[in-house]
């Protein structure tokens, strides 16, 4: 490594910026980056192509700028700008790429894991923080990567990528690195991301969506009978406004017309669930097209392609198979706007759009001019021309490197069960991602579940079995997927119903209400009904693998959720003083029962206090 590095001498909080090295890869070959410095600008050759380099303060740390110039064609350009072969740390907390992919580590490390993380991470050190972060709508791939291995995190880097056709001489996206309060320097990152010109304060309505207790069994009848039912609830109707028909309505992707099950057509149900006082609301995943769809068979033109320039089936999910539509070809743009101007006309109000980040499983698009970062914009912004103002939309599968401007909501946390595993994982991406809801998106944790053996009357969707699709002819007798049971208890589920509020965005339930008992509409009730509330913090997020301690304020006051993940019971000491100090009486949101605030909470495995104040 030749002379000095642009970031010699420089130190933020813990992170010793001089124990990292850089180097590139083009086309499979990897080089050393050997910076120079000339004047303020740092430089660097590598065969085929240069980097400069300048780097400056921020307030609490540095920012990195960095371009490329390319001397010839490249395939794939890859520079991993800051490389730290080993880094000791407390914890390591990353933003994901989309839902779900947030992560959470305590060192030691239980076992090696490997890390990836988007936008912004957070390294914890003898109780000091340090963020990292690349704005939030990129204009090339970047991501921080690593392992986790002990007390060590290793080979930790942040890399920017250039695929093939991307735009000669790219300015990559800068990086900066603060040290501080990580929450408030993550709400700052929030604020700087953030488009303008729209106010998200106040929560979306609640809604019914019909995917998890129903799924590809949905009909017409199913969407009614749930309408009509929290319709004529006392307290569901005044604070149920949204009736979201899921996937399973349509004839196949691509092809968004209604099936059989439908039998009606979409604009009488959406007129049927206006009359009972509902948003209609639908489920499309705008970039798939299966190949029995007209466009699959019929405009090969609109398809993304394989590398080699051929329509190529990229997208799978479930062992269902699609081609991906290209949205920079014109045919493709006027089909999407087309398609949601129709529905918006029928009077469809809310749209959830799947599987967007699928888009980007293709190997090629017609217009190589586009980082792929962008190409998922390129198709909400048809998206978004089509619906001309009367609907909102719900990104599901959502790169967040789109940006704050497209969509109102955005999911954050995975795919959700009425199953502790699940309740489980999905608390990390909950919690994660509280700086983001109310300033670029509106959260959505996923769906609230009430059902289960407990609080369900009649049968809680054991009767579905979707996992049997990943038993092959080959394979042998396969256990893990004959159990796709509701199986949450009481107290499960109100741990999942208290990490949605936590959440302080979207609330949608997605059970057949009518099944549910007593203790079942009591969950739902109380959850839908809930005080409005800010998202909330998780006070432990930077010291746990999964936030214990969530404090929250409401529109009328406080709140204070405390979970025990472990399998086992625990006695779990009460911070009070990172909640403004100890109150005089604290309810339990559950049960109403009222009470002085204990100092500790001895929590039953499996099982959460709530508290508000």
């Amino acid at each position: 490594m030749n002379g000095i590095l642009p970031w010699t001498g420089k130190r933020t909080g813990h992170l010793d910026l001089s124990r990292a090295v850089s180097t590139a890869e083009l086309d499979g070959a990897e080089y050393a980056v050997n910076w120079r410095k000339n004047g303020d600008v740092f430089t660097a050759e590598v065969p085929g192509a240069r980097f400069e380099c300048r780097i400056g303060t921020v307030p609490g740390g540095v920012r990195i700028a960095c371009r490329a110039v390319l001397e010839r064609a490249v395939g794939i350009l890859k520079l991993h700008l800051l490389r730290f072969p080993a880094l000791k740390l407390d914890h390591y907390a990353g933003c994901g790429e989309k839902m779900g992919r947030a992560q959470s580590v305590r060192f030691p490390a239980e076992e090696e894991t490997p890390l990836r993380s988007f936008h912004n991470c957070v390294l914890t050190s003898g109780g000091e923080s340090v963020v990292l972060s690349t704005p939030l709508r990129q204009s090339y791939d970047n991501c921080f990567t690593g392992r986790a291995a002990g007390e060590l995190l290793l080979d930790f880097r942040l890399t920017y990528e250039l695929r093939p056709g991307g735009l000669a001489d790219p300015e990559f996206d800068p990086v900066t690195a603060v040290s501080g309060d990580p929450f408030e320097i993550l709400r700052d990152y929030a604020e700087e991301n953030a488009g303008g010109g729209r106010d998200l304060a106040a929560p979306p309505a609640c809604g019914w969506n019909s995917w998890d207790d129903c799924r590809w069994t949905v009909t017409e009848d199913e969407v009614i009978r749930n309408a009509e039912f929290i319709a004529s609830d006392p307290v569901l109707s005044r604070h149920v406004k949204r009736i979201i028909v899921d996937d399973g309505w349509q004839y196949c992707y691509g092809e968004w017309e209604p099936n059989h099950l439908f039998p009606s057509g979409m604009k009488s149900l959406a007129r049927r669930l206006e009359k009972l006082g509902f948003t209609p609301g639908l489920w499309l995943a705008p970039a798939i097209v299966e190949p029995q769809s007209r466009i699959a068979q019929l405009e090969r033109g609109m398809l993304a392609m394989s590398r080699g320039g051929q329509p190529c089936l990229s997208f799978e999910c479930m062992r269902r198979h699609g081609f991906v539509l290209d949205p920079t070809v014109p045919a493709s743009q006027r089909f999407i706007e087309a398609l949601f101007d129709r529905y918006a006309a029928m009077g469809f109000g809310y749209f959830k759009l799947d599987f967007l980040a699928g888009l980007l499983t293709a190997g090629r698009f017609h217009d190589g001019s586009v980082p792929r970062c962008r190409l998922v914009g390129k198709l909400l912004e048809s998206v978004r021309a089509g619906i001309a103002g009367r609907a909102k939309l719900l990104g599901c599968n959502f790169p967040f490197a789109c940006g704050s401007g497209f969509v109102t909501s955005v999911r954050t946390a995975s795919d959700i069960h009425a199953a502790w595993p699940q309740i489980r994982r999905n608390a990390v991406s909950a919690a994660y991602m509280f700086w983001a809801n109310g300033t670029l998106w509106q959260n959505d944790p996923d769906f609230a579940l009430c059902r289960g053996p407990e609080p369900s009357s009649g049968p809680a969707s054991d009767r579905l079995d979707p996992l049997f699709v990943f038993v092959r002819p080959e394979a042998g007798f396969m256990p893990e997927v004959e159990d796709f049971s509701a199986s949450m208890t009481l107290e499960e589920a109100r741990v999942l119903l208290s990490v949605v509020l936590m959440a302080g965005g979207a609330v949608n339930l997605s059970d057949r209400m009518y099944l549910l008992n007593a203790s079942g509409l009591d969950l739902a009730r109380r959850t839908v009904s809930a005080t409005p509330a800010r998202a909330a913090v998780p006070l432990d997020l930077f010291t746990s693998d999964r936030p214990v301690y969530w404090f929250q304020q409401t529109d009328t006051g406080h709140r204070l959720l405390v979970v025990n993940w472990q399998d086992g019971p625990g006695v779990f000491p009460l911070p009070w003083e990172k909640c403004g100090g100890r109150p005089a009486q604290v309810r339990d949101f559950w049960t109403d029962a009222v009470g002085t605030p204990p100092a500790a909470a001895e929590l039953a495995p499996r099982t959460c206090r709530l508290w508000e104040f």
